[in-house]
């Protein structure tokens, strides 16, 4: 068995997947572009083409995340998954991320810090 202790991780791309957006692991042991309710495991660090290998940087990993406005985003509002890899600021479920910074238009690559919800 091995462990990753770096907290970035590549693997091959299932199809071409942009920086910044959220990705799986499919059954092929591939990264893919993450929908709305699938359980990501990260954020591509970079462009990558089908078949091309593809580092992700984990959730599990120190620091902040680039993410993938899915439209205008505030800084300081907590993020939500969309059907495309993006972000949002509504949803039904959240991320564990907030934005760091405002998104303008949709696309537009933002930093997200993580967060932890509770009293």
């Amino acid at each position: 068995m091995t462990q990753n202790h770096t907290g970035y991780l590549t693997l091959p791309a299932a199809a071409a997947i942009g920086e910044g957006k959220r990705v799986h692991l499919n059954a092929s042991g591939q990264f893919a572009l993450s929908a709305a309710a699938d359980p990501s495991v990260g954020v591509a660090t970079h462009a990558c083409a089908s078949g091309g290998p593809l580092t992700v940087k984990l959730w599990t990993a120190p620091g902040t995340f680039p993410v993938v406005a899915n439209g205008a985003i505030a800084a300081g509002a907590r993020l939500f998954p969309t059907a495309n890899g993006n972000v949002d600021d509504a949803g039904t479920t959240a991320l564990n991320l907030v934005a760091f910074e405002a998104a303008t238009a949709q696309n537009d690559i933002i930093e997200a810090l993580p967060c932890q919800v509770g009293a």
